[in-house]
């Protein structure tokens, strides 16, 4: 062999043992290193053990309490656990038991479940649910929407199966939610709060998460209407948290219980309506003078006559609360009005505000033009007494007038003519005016335009034009809303019903 080919045969040689001695060492100090699982809880390595496998089946030994209550196979690491492989020459092992007492301490547990997440609205946040099966949501959703229509009605909107409304009745269009309801399946902490039946699940987004429920024992004497005024609901309220009654004249047993709690609901069911029924008109009156009989002569010499019209109108509900603004799409006459003359004493005068104004004996007239409809009554209201009526359906800007003859003892113009709900402008009256009429009654008018056409300490007569209507503070929709008070509304009156006045 030939020097150099030796030499490149010894170099051969010994990269080969090189190679051989390193491969050699490599395997025995892989050998040596010991295999371990990292556990991490939200980033942080909280210590390293053996077995993966022994520390799951750790978690679901020890969490068979919440398996029991919600019946279910397993139980889940929280959602910041994770467990990485690794070797190592230095294990420091921890026993499973103590990784596990680090995790139960630091983080919450999981089950499989669905998280369904209610989007914000003008009057909450987002918040979110948190159920077992997502059939629960779909069963409590339709609770809760015949908690505000008859069952039989909902069934005819979904099978398109409504009658045609040509006579006195009611069809419904455009049912939805308000919110954006989405569903979607996660593993959900034990410690969130997990509906595991619809029912529940509905009576709390009907009165309110965590509610106490009321009740009340029925008395002798004792109606529907009595019982829900005395706890400041409404009678459709009433109806909503007893459906077992199917309205406000339905026989009441004495000593039964029934619940008087108030609906707070979390989630907004919106419908639209068209509804034929028959409208009354109160008559306006007319006064004729006797000056040779006393100031108290008083004598009805035609007798007035209520006028009755049907009326088909048009206006969307929420939660069971018509919107303030409808369109009267048609009305016809059934019956006109007749207006009540009364022949009265001689005149005599008032002081209203800082001015005197004579009595001219009228009665009082409708503020709005003709024909209205009236969305809402002098009522109990969400646990608060609506201290009026709201007039629609004459529309944006049209006139508003004064009840009676009187004096302007207050001026609101600040507010925007398109209020939001819930805003405050105005005390939630937006734009409005009070009249004080004498004997102590005042009338007010709220959420009417900003170009208000009457000022403070101004005479105005019977139908004369005191603003126009709009939209503005606390409203849901065009309307008037008017209020009647016995003494200033603005100094601690007290409002009575107004419909009182046209009796």
């Amino acid at each position: 062999m030939k020097s150099k080919e030796k030499i490149i045969t010894g170099i051969i040689c010994a990269i080969v043992l090189c190679l051989y001695v390193i491969t050699g060492s490599y395997h025995k100090l892989n050998s040596e290193a010991a295999k371990i699982y990292k556990v991490y809880l939200d980033g942080e390595v909280i210590g390293n053990i053996a077995s993966e496998d022994e520390l799951y089946a750790l978690i679901d030994q020890k969490q068979q309490t919440i398996k029991d209550k919600y019946n279910v196979n397993a139980v889940y690491p929280p959602k910041g656990l994770s467990i990485v492989e690794d070797y190592t020459y230095n294990p420091n092992y921890e026993s499973t038991e103590s990784i596990y007492t680090k995790i139960e301490q630091r983080d919450d547990f999981t089950i499989e479940g669905y998280e369904v997440k209610i989007s914000a609205t003008n009057t909450h946040d987002e918040f979110n649910i948190y159920l077992l099966d997502k059939n629960i949501l779909t069963d409590a959703v339709k609770e809760f929407v015949l908690a505000f229509i008859d069952e039989e009605d909902y069934n005819n909107y979904l099978n398109g199966t409504q009658a045609e409304l040509d006579d006195i009745g009611i069809n419904y269009t455009n049912m939805s939610f308000l919110e954006n309801i989405t569903i979607r399946q996660k593993y959900i902490s034990v410690n969130e709060k997990i509906y595991e039946n619809s029912d529940e699940l509905a009576q709390e987004l009907l009165f309110g998460f965590d509610y106490k429920e009321k009740s009340y024992t029925v008395k002798e004497g004792d109606t529907i209407a009595s019982i829900s005024e005395a706890n400041t609901l409404n009678t459709q309220e009433f109806l909503i948290a007893n459906p077992q009654f199917s309205s406000e004249n339905s026989m009441l047993e004495i000593g039964e219980k029934v619940n008087i709690t108030l609906i707070d609901p979390k989630i907004s069911f919106s419908y639209a309506v068209e509804e034929m029924k028959q409208v009354e008109y109160p008559f306006d009156n007319t006064i004729t003078r006797d000056n040779t009989k006393d100031a108290s002569f008083s004598e009805i010499t035609t007798p007035g006559v209520t006028g009755l019209s049907i009326q088909r109108t048009k206006y969307s509900i929420v939660n069971g609360e018509p919107n303030s603004d409808a369109e009267i799409v048609s009305e016809t006459v059934i019956r006109p009005k007749v207006d009540q003359v009364t022949t009265k004493g001689r005149q005599q005068s008032y002081i209203g505000g800082n001015e005197t104004f004579i009595d001219t004996g009228s009665g009082w007239r409708w503020p709005t033009n003709s024909p209205y409809f009236v969305s809402s009554e002098f009522a109990p209201r969400w646990g608060k007494i609506h201290g009026g009526i709201d007039i629609t359906g004459t529309g944006w800007g049209s006139n508003i007038y004064a009840a009676n003859d009187g004096v302007v003892t207050y001026v609101f113009t600040d507010c925007s003519d398109n209020g939001k709900y819930p805003d405050s402008c105005g005390s939630g009256f937006g734009n409005h005016v009070v009249i004080d009429h004498g004997n102590n009654i005042y009338t007010l008018y709220g959420h009417m335009l900003h170009n208000i056409p009457v000022k403070v300490g101004q005479t105005v007569s019977r139908g004369q034009l005191v603003g126009y209507m709009g939209n503005s503070g606390q409203s849901k929709g065009t309307h008037l809303h008017f209020g009647v008070a016995n003494g200033n509304p603005k100094a601690g009156g007290s409002y009575f019903d107004p419909r009182r006045l046209y009796r």
